[in-house]
């Protein structure tokens, strides 16, 4: 009770991350899948809204984006996780997105879902699968899953567990590729579609990558923090 807590972070609101593919059916809204502050305010917790630029371990101190610096006795990196984003020629087209967790992108991806007709999800683990699930919901859009592997969810489950969630959504409309790399995401400004190792073109004017995510550890890295052999703290 004694001691001081500071929690700095660069989001103004913050996103529940195992929520974040229900915000495009069941939710509806990236409003109603955030946590609230009130646990902070009612623990006598102090928010700083920044993004933290620097670490100094020799002098005890952070330095965030906007010249805020803020002094420690003790300091816990807990910056989670961002998307992994794969080198496909094209993924830097309009209307390809990533799972990043920030609530002004999901919504703009909400609203490009609202207006879209042909989704192509890149990656058929837990992600894609939910976003698949989520985003067929009451909307009149064609979606296909690619995943490289033999099965979705394959790093997860055994076969027959896999091919009873395949069948889920297939049931539900859902396309589904298997065994099937992605070689580029095709079009002029936008995309218009997803193009197959095998040649193969599937017709998308709108793409999300979802093939997993890796350690946030950059800030730690750069202040001297030896990191794990995965980029782990």
């Amino acid at each position: 009770p004694e001691k001081s807590v500071i929690i700095v972070r660069k989001e103004e609101k913050v996103l529940i991350p195992c929520g974040i593919p229900y915000i495009f059916g069941t939710v509806c809204t990236p409003s109603k899948n955030l946590i609230p502050d009130a646990v902070l305010e009612k623990n006598n917790i102090e928010l700083l809204v920044g993004n933290v630029t620097g670490i100094d371990r020799n002098n005890k101190t952070i330095e965030t984006k906007k010249g805020d610096k803020v002094q420690y006795e003790k300091l816990i990196i807990a910056t989670g996780s961002i998307p992994i984003v794969p080198p496909i020629s094209g993924s830097e087209k309009e209307n390809v997105y990533i799972v990043n967790k920030d609530v002004d992108y999901l919504q703009n991806l909400l609203d490009k879902v609202e207006d879209s007709s042909d989704m192509v999800i890149i990656g058929g683990g837990f992600i894609g699968m939910e976003f698949a699930d989520e985003c067929k919901k009451n909307r009149d859009i064609n979606i296909t899953v690619v995943e490289m592997l033999p099965c979705c969810l394959m790093i997860a489950f055994d076969e027959d567990i896999c091919r009873q969630g395949e069948e889920i959504l297939k049931k539900n409309g859902i396309n589904i590729i298997t065994n099937a790399k992605v070689e580029a995401i095709v079009g002029d400004v936008k995309v218009e579609g997803v193009k197959l190792s095998d040649g193969k073109i599937i017709k998308a004017d709108i793409v999300l990558i979802g093939i997993g995510s890796k350690p946030n550890t950059e800030i730690a890295k750069n202040s001297g923090i030896e990191l794990g052999e995965k980029g782990s703290i």
